[in-house]
C-alpha cells in the first residue's frame, strides 16, 4: 500500500514543482536576485544541500561496498574511493548544462542494457509468480512510512530542477507527467517484486542487496558473456556515478549560491576537499547494516525536505506573480 500510495503523491508533486519552477525562466535558485530576504535565502540553501550532498554521499559509500563485496574484494576501499572521486570531481565542476548532456549520454548508452536485463527477468523460467502474487495478500494493511518514503524516491528526480533549470527551455506538457507516472510504476514494481519472484518474500530479506544476487540468478546461455551479474554492474557502476555526481554538482552551485560573492577556484577546492574529507570518515565509519539503516531514515528525512521544497516554491512563485 505504501508503493501504491507514492505514485500519486510523487506525480503530484512532480507535477506542482516542476509548473513553480517554469515561473522563474531557466534561472536556479542560485541564481534568484538577492534581495531583502537574502538572508532567509541563504538559510534555506544551506539547510537543503546538506540533503543532495547526503544523498551522494549514501549512494557512493552503497555502492562502493558493491564493488569491494562483488568485483575486487582485495582492493582497498579507499582506493576504490580516491577512482571514483577523481571521476565524480571532474563532472560536478562541469557547467550544469554539460553535466545535464553527459546524464543524457550514459541513460542513451544504459537503457538498452536495463531494458535488456529486465525482460529477460521477467521471461525467465526460474521466476515464481506465486511469490509475487502472494505479496498482493498484504495489499490493503496499513501502508508502512519507511516504504513510502523509499517509493516515493523513484519520482524524486525532479528536485534537481532547483539548479538544472537554468539549461531547461520551454515547458512540460500533460503527457510528460503521464509518462513520469508509467515509467515510476514500472521501475518501482520491478524493482520490488523481481527479487521476490527469484528468492521468495522470505528469502528476499535476507539479502543486503537483493538486486545484485538476483542478477548473478540470470543467466546468458549463448553469450559470451554469461552471467547477467556483469552486465548489471556494469550499467549500475555508470548510472551510479552519474547519480552521485548530479546529487554532488547541485549540492556544489547551491553551496556558491550561498555566498555573497562569487566563489574562486581556491575556495571551490577547499568545498571539493571538505567533500573528500566527509566521504572518507563517511566509508570509514558506516558498515554495510549501519549504512542501510541510516539510509532508511535518510529517505524519511529527504521526503519531508521535497515537500518543504515544493512548498516554498509554491510560495515565492505566488509572491511574484503577485
Amino acid at each position: 500500500m505504501g508503493a501504491i500510495l507514492a505514485i500519486p503523491v510523487g506525480v503530484t508533486l512532480n507535477y506542482i514543482y516542476s509548473k513553480t519552477i517554469t515561473k522563474f525562466s531557466q534561472q536556479a535558485v542560485p541564481d534568484l536576485p538577492k534581495d531583502k530576504n537574502s538572508g532567509i535565502k541563504r538559510l534555506y540553501l544551506v539547510s537543503i544541500q546538506l540533503v543532495w550532498f547526503s544523498a551522494g554521499l549514501l549512494t557512493l559509500i552503497g555502492f562502493i561496498d558493491i564493488l569491494a563485496r562483488f568485483v575486487n574484494p582485495e582492493m582497498p576501499k579507499l582506493l576504490l574511493l580516491a577512482i571514483y572521486l577523481t571521476a565524480i570531481f571532474l563532472i560536478i565542476r562541469m557547467p550544469t548544462e554539460r553535466v545535464m548532456y553527459l546524464l543524457e549520454i550514459v541513460l542513451f548508452l544504459n537503457t538498452p542494457l536495463i531494458l535488456f536485463i529486465i525482460i529477460k527477468a521477467y521471461t525467465n523460467p526460474s521466476i515464481n509468480w506465486d511469490s509475487i502474487l502472494e505479496i498482493g495478500t498484504h495489499l490493503f494493511k496499513w501502508p508502512n512510512l519507511k516504504a513510502f518514503a523509499a517509493a516515493t524516491y523513484c519520482f524524486s528526480g525532479y528536485a534537481n530542477l532547483i539548479v538544472f533549470n537554468r539549461v531547461i527551455k520551454g515547458k512540460l506538457k500533460g503527457w510528460n507527467f503521464f509518462v513520469i507516472a508509467i515509467l515510476g510504476l514500472i521501475n518501482m514494481f520491478t524493482t520490488f517484486f523481481i527479487p521476490i519472484g527469484y528468492h521468495g518474500s522470505d528469502g528476499t530479506q535476507e539479502y543486503l542487496y537483493p538486486w545484485v544476487t538476483t542478477a548473478d540468478s540470470l543467466r546468458l546461455v549463448y553469450s559470451p558473456i554469461e552471467r547477467v551479474i556483469f552486465l548489471f554492474l556494469m550499467f549500475y557502476m555508470s548510472i551510479s556515478l552519474m547519480s552521485v555526481a548530479i546529487h554532488w554538482h547541485v549540492a556544489l552551485e547551491l553551496i556558491k549560491g550561498s555566498f555573497k560573492k562569487e566563489v574562486s577556484k581556491k575556495q571551490e577546492w577547499l568545498i571539493l576537499g571538505v567533500f573528500t574529507g566527509i566521504s572518507v570518515i563517511g566509508l570509514i565509519y558506516f558498515n554495510t547494516i549501519l549504512l542501510l539503516k541510516f539510509a532508511t531514515y535518510w529517505l524519511i528525512v529527504r521526503l519531508a525536505s521535497e515537500v518543504m521544497l515544493v512548498g516554498v516554491f509554491f510560495l515565492w512563485a505566488r509572491r511574484k506573480k503577485s
